[in-house]
C-alpha cells in the first residue's frame, strides 16, 4: 500500500474523504499521478501532519483528473510507532555514511536525529548558514522518504548539529540517557539496563491505567536519548564528563563497529525489546 502525509487541511472526517490538489499539494499529486502511476480502486495510507490523532487513515482512490486525486476514507488504523520516544545522538560523519543512519534510524523508530560534533570528529558542518540549512534540508527529505517507505505516523526531524561540550544535565534530564562506547565490554550490563527500563516501563504504565480516571492529564511518555560516536569514538574526557552527568555507558559487543553499524545496531536491539503489536481499528 502506497503511503503519504497530508496536510490536516486535506481531510474531512465528517464526510470521509480526502482530496490532494495539484496546485496546494503539488508534491503528493505528481507523486501519486506521475511517479506511482496510481489507478482508481488502489489504496493508500495517509497520515496526517501535524498529527493531531494517533491514527493513520487507509484510503480508497474514488478519482482522478488533471486537477486532484480524490480518497475516499476506508477505516482508521493504529499509528506505526513505538510507545517509547528515542532520540538519537550521532557523531558527525560522512555524508554518504550520515544519510544511510538517517535512512536506518527512521526505519527502525527513531523520534529525532540530532548530529552531534564531538572531539574526534573529522568532518564538519558547513558554517555558512544558507550551505547549512541545504544541508538539513536533504537530510529532512531522506527522513521524509524513509519515514512514507516505513510507513511510520511521524516524520523524524533531524535538527541542527550540536557540540556534546554543550549538552547540559537539564537537557536530558528524565530521559534514559546511553553512550555506546567501544571500551565498554559488559553486554550484560547492556541486557540488564534496557531490561531495567522495560521493568520501570510496565509499573509506570500499571500506575496509569489503574489511575487513569482520577489523572486525566497524565501522559505516559518515556525517553531514550542514545549517543553513537563519530568514526574516532568518543575522547577520555568525553566519557569522563558525559559519567558526571549520570549517562549509562554501556557495550554493543566485543567486536569493534563502524558509527553507521552501531547506530543501526542500538536501534535495531532497542526496537525488537520496546515493540508492540497492535490491533487495527476497523
Amino acid at each position: 500500500m502506497h503511503h503519504i502525509f497530508i496536510d490536516k487541511s486535506e481531510i474531512d472526517l465528517d464526510n470521509k474523504f480526502v482530496d490532494i490538489d495539484c496546485i496546494s499539494d503539488y508534491e503528493n499529486y505528481n507523486h501519486l499521478v506521475n511517479s506511482l502511476r496510481i489507478k482508481e480502486g488502489e489504496f493508500v495510507l495517509c497520515s496526517v501532519i501535524p498529527f493531531i490523532s494517533s491514527f493513520d487513515y487507509r484510503t480508497r482512490v474514488s478519482s482522478i483528473d488533471k486537477n486532484k486525486v480524490s480518497l475516499s476514507i476506508e477505516e482508521e488504523t493504529k499509528a506505526n510507532e513505538l510507545d517509547i520516544e528515542i532520540n538519537l545522538y550521532q557523531g558527525l560523519c560522512k555524508s554518504d555514511k550520515f544519510e544511510f543512519i538517517i535512512e536506518k534510524a527512521v526505519e527502525l523508530g527513531v523520534h529525532k536525529i540530532i548530529p552531534l560534533d564531538t572531539e574526534y570528529t573529522i568532518v564538519k558542518f558547513e558554517q555558512n548558514e544558507k550551505k547549512l540549512i541545504s544541508k538539513l534540508d536533504r537530510f529532512n527529505k531522506i527522513a521524509k522518504s524513509a519515514a512514507e517507505q516505513s510507513k511510520r505516523h511521524y516524520i523524524p526531524e533531524v535538527s541542527k548539529p550540536l557540540k556534546l561540550s554543550d549538552i547540559k544535565i537539564n537537557d536530558v534530564a528524565n530521559a534514559y540517557n546511553i553512550l555506546f562506547y567501544e571500551n565498554a565490554n559488559c553486554i550484560e550490563k547492556t541486557k540488564n539496563y534496557i531490561d531495567s527500563i522495560k521493568c520501570q516501563e510496565h509499573k509506570e504504565s500499571s500506575l496509569f491505567k489503574q489511575n487513569a480516571n482520577q489523572i486525566s492529564d497524565y501522559s505516559y511518555h518515556k525517553i531514550i536519548n542514545v549517543f553513537i560516536g563519530p568514526e574516532g569514538g568518543f575522547s577520555d574526557k568525553e566519557i569522563t564528563e558525559v559519567k558526571k552527568m549520570g549517562f549509562n555507558i554501556l557495550s554493543l559487543g566485543k567486536r569493534i563497529l563502524r558509527t553507521e553499524t552501531a547506530a543501526v545496531t542500538a536501534l535495531s536491539i532497542l526496537m525488537y525489546e520496546f515493540e508492540k503489536d497492535e490491533i487495527s481499528k476497523i
